[in-house]
């Protein structure tokens, strides 16, 4: 991974977010973290950041409301959304804004990094896709995402 790329964490689960946290830190990625949509809107205005990654329902907005009103202030930023909901439902609506990655809840940290990583690689997918958009399309399933028995990572 490369430790270059700055990331904002925004997620309004306490432990969720401080598990990832530790997932950043120990990665060595440089990050801040937040819980709602205003606080990201803040941090973002105030420092360049390469990738978010971010609760699809938050207090104070979705992911796609959050997502527009970043792109206006970063428009490279690569996005990382997490969520417990639909798959189908919830990723329709991001077809809208440029996410890079889908990850439903629960999900293994092996998928969190290789999500980091494609969203370091800046690059799209043939056909100006992403891998999770793909799915959709091609089978309309979730992602077979599982959890890892790894305790500093697990959440409820």
């Amino acid at each position: 991974m490369e430790a270059e790329n700055r990331v904002l964490l925004v997620e309004d689960e306490a432990p969720l977010r401080r598990s990832l946290e530790k997932f950043l830190e120990w990665s060595g990625y440089p990050y801040d973290s937040c819980s709602s949509a205003r606080d990201a809107l803040v941090l973002a205005r105030s420092s360049k950041y390469d990738i978010i990654i971010l609760e699809y329902h938050l207090p104070d907005a979705n992911a796609e409301t959050l997502l527009r009103d970043l792109k206006l202030v970063s428009p490279d930023m690569a996005s990382i959304v997490l969520s417990e909901f639909d798959y189908p439902a919830v990723s329709r609506k991001l077809l809208t804004v440029d996410v890079r990655s889908f990850l439903k809840k629960p999900f293994d940290v092996a998928e969190l990094e290789s999500a980091m990583i494609s969203a370091s690689s800046k690059q799209s997918a043939p056909g100006g896709k992403s891998e999770w958009e793909q799915r959709l399309v091609l089978d309309h399933s979730p992602a077979s995402i599982l959890l890892r028995e790894l305790s500093e990572y697990k959440y409820c």
